[in-house]
């Protein structure tokens, strides 16, 4: 193939490039978004439950294996460790949301954690969906719809803080 067919089929790709975005940026602008401004169905197992009857029954070391296998990929668990993907979660329970000195929170969590506190309650609704505590987190776990899954990892992220004196 010579310069000559190089150019018309470079020519041709970006043309073709060109008239999709276009053809997207018209529809954007004439179709509008009716995304609701709340969720008109709740389905069972997705809203805010109370913790608390379940924490009585919590099993810490059912909650160690499930941490490690669930959040032990991007999480780190000592204390003084370094950050993984997500931050060090050793002394969660009772700290400020977003609050681990050095690691970048999405502006989600900072505007959504504002004020707040990882309570027990708190740390289930975030397990329960991260989307839905602070919606465009970067945070990829889907949610965790068991709340006695999500009390036996809160019971054991409970241990993880330093020995009182």
């Amino acid at each position: 193939m010579d310069g000559r067919g190089l150019n018309r089929s470079a020519v041709a790709v970006l043309l073709s490039i060109g008239v999709m975005v276009g053809a997207y940026g018209v529809a954007r602008c004439l179709v509008p978004d009716t995304t609701p401004a709340r969720l008109a169905l709740m389905l069972p197992g997705h809203g805010a439950v109370a913790i608390g009857p379940y924490l009585q029954r919590a099993d810490a070391g059912h909650g160690a294996r499930m941490v490690e296998q669930i959040c032990g990929g991007c999480h780190a668990f000592r204390a003084g460790a370094d950050d993984v993907a997500g931050p060090n979660l050793f002394g969660v329970v009772g700290r400020p949301v977003a609050s681990v000195s050095g690691y970048a929170y999405s502006d989600a969590l900072h505007h959504a954690g504002s004020g707040r506190v990882w309570t027990e309650q708190a740390l289930s609704d975030w397990l329960s969906g991260p989307d839905r505590f602070a919606p465009g987190t970067r945070m990829s776990l889907n949610g965790l719809s068991d709340p006695a899954l999500r009390a036996d990892i809160i019971v054991y992220l409970r241990t993880l803080r330093q020995p009182q004196d």
